[in-house]
């Protein structure tokens, strides 16, 4: 299993230069990325990079496999440890991350097949998750469909790093930064908590809508 202790102790030739394109492609792109440079900046010969992975794209892939595993099973080990609790693992969650999420805003940025595949992936992830959440009890029960359920979250998640440039300019500070995450981290847990909005007026809204689903949608819910 890859967890932040394994992440961080990965300092194969591999894993060293797979982590220098994770850095370098967000900053010069794709096109401007040159196999040469990576190489160069891993201190290895462009020759062992074509090794190791192929080719450009062969990198590019090895790159989204590793930022997407890495984000899933840190978020996982946070729930399973109970470390999400606990301020120093979350600062160092935070510095950990920091360019995996550069990394995920520029691919979901591109609009790209690859980008449609991580989206997919983290759904799946967060389906499993919600799943045995509500099993284990830190997930209180919902209605409705857990993969649908797990779409909306991650949308919303990764939303904010599609306009990680504009909530950089509302909050004056980086917003992939550790410093930045730290920031909005608050409000985030402020909405996702349901504590923002006036719960009566909320749970109306909630009966409105469900008066809007069609009859066969309403049954399937309660059977569930």
């Amino acid at each position: 299993m890859l967890n932040m202790r394994s992440v961080a102790g990965d300092l194969t030739t591999q894993a060293r230069i797979r982590d220098v394109a994770i850095e370098r492609f967000p900053k010069d792109g794709f096109a401007g990325t040159t196999v040469r440079a990576i190489a160069a900046a891993a201190g290895v010969s462009p020759a062992l990079v074509l090794h190791h992975f192929g080719s450009k794209e062969g990198l590019h892939r090895a790159c989204d496999e590793h930022v997407v595993q890495m984000t899933m099973e840190m978020k996982r080990e946070a729930m399973e440890t109970g470390t999400y609790r606990e301020s120093g693992a979350i600062a160092a969650t935070y510095k950990l991350a920091e360019p995996a999420l550069r990394y995920l805003a520029w691919t979901l940025g591109t609009g790209s097949e690859t980008a449609a595949r991580i989206f997919g992936d983290f759904v799946d992830d967060v389906t499993v998750q919600l799943v045995e959440g509500q099993e284990n009890g830190l997930i209180n029960e919902y209605h409705g469909d857990p993969r649908q359920q797990a779409a909306v979250l991650v949308a919303m998640q990764l939303g904010g790093l599609l306009l990680h440039d504009h909530l950089t300019q509302a909050f004056g500070v980086d917003m992939l930064s550790a410093e930045g995450l730290m920031a909005a981290a608050p409000y985030a847990l402020q909405a996702f908590s349901g504590n923002l909005f006036d719960k009566e007026i909320m749970a109306q809204t909630k009966q409105a809508i469900e008066q809007l689903q069609p009859t066969g949608d309403t049954e399937q819910r309660a059977t569930r």
